[in-house]
């Protein structure tokens, strides 16, 4: 459809269709401000039919397509290879790449999901003796033999100063029960 030949009638329906209300659409035509006009003109069929058109080629205008898109990177591909950029040129390709889909992007995302067992005694905390300790996290006497062609490591002399730490826990283990033994002041029971 052609422009409407009147010209206030044509620049009020291109008002319409670039967004605008129908008073300022009114007064930009340059009619008199003026709602009930306005409101009258704009049910004009031929208007009506003139904004239907104009927003349907803007529609048209802005439609984007893979093959749009495509052809655009083909063509910056090439632009790009003629200046001698070639990391536009391979930016180019795995763009157009990742269109069509050939190439996805991969992220690595990790998450902690905290729920309870289903089973709770399985997972429930419980206390270790002495023994059981020792077993589970000693060294193992293989793991303590050096390799071969190492020297044998000379065994660590403790100093005078320093606790045992077995002795250590089986003094507080005994002051717990009630036992006294030859611990220093503060840790015998009260």
């Amino acid at each position: 459809m052609p422009s409407l030949k009147n010209p206030r009638h044509e620049a009020f329906a291109r008002a319409l269709a670039k967004g605008k209300t129908q008073a300022e659409a009114y007064g930009e035509a340059g009619y008199q401000p003026s709602e009930p006009h306005a409101s009258r003109l704009a049910s004009n069929g031929k208007v009506v039919a003139r904004v239907k058109e104009l927003l349907g080629r803007a529609a048209e205008r802005a439609v984007v397509s893979i093959e749009t898109i495509a052809r655009q990177l083909d063509e910056d591909r090439q632009l790009a290879r003629e200046l001698g950029q070639a990391g536009a040129a391979v930016n180019a390709t795995m763009s157009k790449a990742k269109l069509y889909g050939l190439v996805t992007d991969r992220h690595e995302i990790e998450s902690v999901i905290r729920k309870p067992l289903r089973e709770p005694e399985r997972g429930a905390v419980r206390q270790m003796s002495l023994p059981e300790w020792e077993a589970k996290f000693r060294p193992q006497a293989s793991a303590l033999q050096p390799a071969e062609g190492e020297p044998a490591a000379e065994p660590e002399t403790e100093p005078e100063d320093e606790i045992n730490l077995l002795d250590a826990i089986e003094k507080a283990k005994a002051a717990r029960r009630g036992k006294t033994t030859n611990l220093p002041t503060g840790f015998g029971p009260r």
